[in-house]
This record gives C-alpha cells, sequence and structure tokens, in this order.
C-alpha cells in the first residue's frame, strides 16, 4: 500500500484476495500488505483500512530508503495503544540506519520489531546492506526473518542466507528467526 506507486485501499486488496482464494481453494491463505509508511498510510492504519497481518495484531511497514518520517515514535507508540505491533521491513536497506544504526534502537524503543531480509546477509543488495544486516543481527536487533522473495530466483539466495545463518550462529537462530518470531508476531506477542 504505496500511495501515488501501488495506490489502492483495504477493500481493493481483500477483493482481489477473495478472487484470487475462490481459483484455488486446496490452499489456506491469507492476506495483508507493506504499508508505505507516510502519513496517509498511518492514517488508514488508524482508521482501521490497513491490511495488517492475519490475526489483526501486526502491521508491516516500510520507509523511504533516504530517510525517515518525523515522530516516529509516536506514531509508533500510538499503534502499539490501538493494539498493532510495527514491524519495520528490511531496515537494514534504509540509508538513515546506515548512517545512524542507533537509530534502529530508538525505533525498537518506541514499540516496534524489526524483520531481517535475510538475502541481504549473503550480498543481494550490495555491501552496505549486507554489513549492516550483519551488524545488526549481531546486536539482537531482529525479531524475525524473512525472503522478500519477489522471484523464483530469491528462493535459491534465502537457501544460501539460511546456511549462512546456520554456520555463523546455529540452527536455534534460524529457527527463532524464521518460525518463533514471526508466530509472535502474528500472536501479537512479538515483545521489542
Amino acid at each position: 500500500m504505496r500511495p501515488g506507486l501501488f495506490d489502492n485501499s483495504r477493500s481493493q486488496i481483500l477483493a482481489a484476495f477473495e478472487a484470487q482464494s475462490r481459483i484455488d481453494s486446496k490452499l489456506t491463505l491469507s492476506v495483508s500488505a507493506e504499508h508505505y509508511f507516510d502519513d496517509v498510510v498511518y492514517q488508514r492504519l488508524q482508521d482501521g483500512e490497513g491490511v495488517p497481518y492475519p490475526g489483526h495484531r501486526a502491521a508491516l511497514l516500510e520507509f523511504y530508503a533516504m530517510d525517515l518520517p518525523h515522530r516516529l515514535d509516536r506514531s509508533f507508540a500510538q499503534l502499539r495503544r490501538n493494539g498493532l505491533t510495527p514491524v519495520i521491513a528490511h531496515p537494514e536497506r534504509y540509508r538513515a540506519i546506515w548512517k545512524a544504526p542507533h537509530t534502529l534502537e530508538r525505533m525498537l524503543d518506541a514499540g516496534a520489531v524489526a524483520l531481517l531480509d535475510a538475502n541481504a546477509l549473503t550480498g543481494k543488495y550490495g555491501r552496505t546492506p549486507k554489513r549492516i544486516a550483519r551488524q545488526l543481527l549481531e546486536q539482537g536487533l531482529y525479531h524475525a526473518a524473512c525472503s522478500d522473495a519477489h522471484r523464483p530466483s530469491d528462493v535459491t539466495e534465502l537457501k544460501t542466507a539460511m546456511q549462512w545463518l546456520t554456520r555463523e550462529y546455529g540452527s536455534d537462530e534460524v529457527d527463532t528467526l524464521f518460525r518463533i518470531g514471526p508466530q509472535q508476531i502474528l500472536q501479537g506477542t512479538a515483545q521489542p
């Protein structure tokens, strides 16, 4: 959900999901959206017009690569008061965090949780996101991990990233990032 680029609404997303669900009823599917966090989308989330994760306890948020919005701590605190955990998509890809990695800690202190794009660990997005992803991982700032897969080749890259994680941090960390953390986000029990 990104006004001006993916200018869709909750009703449009849910209608498209419903149409897709009727095509193949063999699968159990859920719907959610990545919310490009600006004033318009923030207000949609406040008004119940966002598309949070199943269970409606957390919402995936993406930010401009260059800058983060002002008053983010207040926005996150208000979302938390409304029962919605802000989930920060791929913080290792935001230049504002490259310049000041402690910025992510402030976002977490305000009630958000961070979601690692695991493919950053092996350099898919370049050297700086790789370095920052590894630094944030070492600091224990990620609550969960994902693939951000858009094409089949991303799955192969994810396998490489998961192998790296297993080698460097062990299988328990992989389980925490890819199973336990996501379950906590969906259940509304994720703590920053």
